[in-house]
């Protein structure tokens, strides 16, 4: 490349510019002999010119064995690594090291220009950085694992069936549920998403779960899931909450009449399949128009019933089993998710681990982005 400048003043320029760089900048000719340093270098080293580079700069009695330099002999290529270096005065900085060819008029490599940058700083913020996100990480995951404690185990046999698949993300969210028999008759279900990750929104939804699962909300009938919603909006107000508010579904199976009676605060529907095994299952969606809980403490809430004509089958879920982001950057959504659903069921028994192994194919990771979790209640 041609330049301006008049040949004579040429090496000055060259020095000028390279001695107001604050990192230390040497040629090394190819007989590792130093041929130029900048000011940096000359304050750190004194004067070395004409030195072998691996006796002065690293204390070696013969060239490095990760020399940056003979790499770029070799392919005439630039070379960059990170590593530890021991100064003169014994200090030990962490630097990044870059290696260029220096070329001649001709185009012939001659020497190797190096320049050392230390990183120390950045180095160790990155490692202080780590180390909090590592701590972040196992509170997250000691955090999951509470949640998990609490869940109820599968109910086996009885008229009542449960089975469930819970998989937190990696950056844990909300999602929690239960299920417990509130007398002989009357079996109540219930599953919570609270807005936002990590450990604050896990707390919250199991500080929701114990509410229900303990019947400690005043003056509320648990059999009543508008009463049970409304006492919930009251007490779980979001600006009470560092600003967090969850949605729920709460429905209550009446064995002897078996009817379901439900509710649902900004909820997906729960999806209720007769077990008829005809051609075409029907699915019933059990939602209704109420508002998320802890958005407003003027909300109402409502409450539907349900009969049963025979044994079915109910899935309740939060949306991290159908907010996913395909391959082609589109979200699978409600309605592919409830196409998947009516798939299986014509075909079959649906089948949770089926059904968990189709969506991480349609995630494309085993890693969720939100918490997996469905639960399946069987009612004969």
């Amino acid at each position: 490349m041609e330049t301006d400048i008049p040949k004579e003043y040429r090496e000055d320029f060259f020095r000028t510019v390279v001695d107001t760089v604050n990192d230390p900048v040497t040629l090394v000719g190819k007989d590792f002999k130093i041929l130029y340093v900048n000011k940096m270098v000359s304050k750190i080293y004194g004067s070395i010119v004409g030195q072998l580079c691996y006796e002065t700069l690293f204390g070696f009695e013969e060239p490095c064995e990760d020399c940056l330099m003979l790499d770029v002999l070799k392919d005439g290529k630039p070379k960059k690594k990170i590593g530890k270096f021991e100064l003169p005065n014994g200090r030990i900085v962490w630097a990044e090291a870059n290696a260029a060819p220096f070329k001649n008029a001709e185009g012939e490599i001659i020497g190797v220009i190096d320049t050392l940058r230390d990183i120390t700083e950045q180095k160790e913020a990155r490692d202080l950085l780590q180390e909090a996100l590592a701590h972040l990480n196992a509170e997250l995951s000691e955090a999951a694992d509470y949640v998990k404690s609490l869940l109820p185990p599968p109910i086996d046999t009885g008229p009542v069936r449960t089975d469930w698949r819970f998989v937190p993300s990696a950056s844990l969210g909300g999602d929690s549920f239960g299920y417990h028999w509130l007398d002989e008759d009357h079996f109540a279900i219930y599953l919570v998403d609270v807005s936002g990750h990590g450990v604050g929104a896990a707390l919250l939804s199991v500080s929701v779960i114990n509410a229900l699962r303990s019947h400690t909300l005043p003056k509320t009938d648990f059999h009543d899931p508008q009463q049970v919603l409304h006492a919930l909006n009251i007490n779980f107000q979001a600006e009470q909450h560092n600003d967090m508010f969850f949605t729920i579904w709460y429905g209550v199976y009446k064995k002897s009449s078996r009817n379901i009676i439900y509710g649902s605060g900004g909820h997906p529907p729960a999806l209720l399949f007769s077990d008829s095994f005809s051609e075409k299952v029907h699915i019933a969606q059990l939602r209704t128009p109420n508002f998320v809980i802890g958005g407003s403490p003027d909300a109402t809430y409502e409450k539907k019933l349900h009969k049963l004509d025979g044994p079915a089958r109910l899935y309740i879920f939060s949306d991290g089993v159908y907010d996913i982001t395909k391959e082609d950057g589109s979200i699978w959504g409600l309605e592919g998710f409830l196409e998947f659903m009516q798939q299986q069921a014509d075909k079959t028994h649906l089948n949770l681990d089926r059904l968990f192994s189709y969506v991480q194919q349609v995630n494309q990771t085993d890693s969720f982005e939100d918490d997996f979790t469905i639960l399946e209640v069987v009612l004969e």
